[in-house]
């Protein structure tokens, strides 16, 4: 049993987080059904971008190492989760629930472009996989994080409140420091330090 859970673990760990996701995207869509909200443009492509997240966690690649740092994968987890973590009813304020729902619209669109160049190279820890260097990875090194910090935007946008700002602001803090910590993994990659010389910046070509 131990050699087959140790053969097997990664499988085991996608379909782990396939049915969590998944149970958490059937929740949502119900609950966005019954507030009659379900069939808008803007909460049928984050539910097209959710299924697409799905697909990768199945048919991901295994990783070929994994940083063995407990606090540099938490702080990975912390990232990728953030976006759970708001809460609260949405803002009555038309001008600002318009911005929520545009700034959220272009994460998602970008969210669903950067997961088809990733492709099977998806993660959510801290690992070397296929080094993803084309395309959107060649004008930033983390076009994935960028979208999750513009969804993290609209959500605060979205439901604007002292609390929500404190939790973007761990969230943002979180996909930076998780950005560092991946360079210094895997920069232990020649082929990854190569890139790096080539993409000079990580979130905003020009600026950082």
């Amino acid at each position: 049993m131990k050699e087959f859970i140790r053969k097997h673990s990664q499988t085991l760990i996608n379909w782990i987080v396939f049915i969590g996701i998944g149970r958490w995207i059937v929740v949502t869509a119900w609950d966005w059904h019954r507030a009659g909200e379900l069939w808008s443009f803007v909460q049928m492509a984050f539910l097209a971008h959710m299924a697409l997240l799905l697909v990768f966690i199945v048919v991901r690649t295994r990783h070929v190492g994994i940083d063995a740092n407990y606090f540099h994968q938490a702080i990975a987890l912390v990232a990728f989760f953030s976006g759970l973590a708001l809460r609260g009813s949405d803002t009555t304020n038309g001008t600002l629930l318009l911005s929520a729902n545009a700034v959220g619209l272009v994460a998602t669109v970008l969210g669903i472009l950067t997961l088809l160049n990733l492709g099977r190279s998806f993660g959510i820890l801290i690992a070397l996989r296929k080094i993803k260097t084309d395309w959107l990875y060649g004008i930033i090194r983390h076009p994935m994080y960028f979208t999750d910090i513009l969804f993290l935007l609209g959500l605060l946008l979205k439901k604007p409140s002292w609390l929500n700002l404190a939790i973007f602001t761990i969230g943002v803090s979180a996909y930076v420091y998780r950005a560092l910590l991946e360079e210094k993994f895997l920069s232990e990659s020649e082929e990854y330090r190569e890139y790096m010389k080539r993409v000079k910046y990580r979130f905003i070509p020009g600026i950082f």
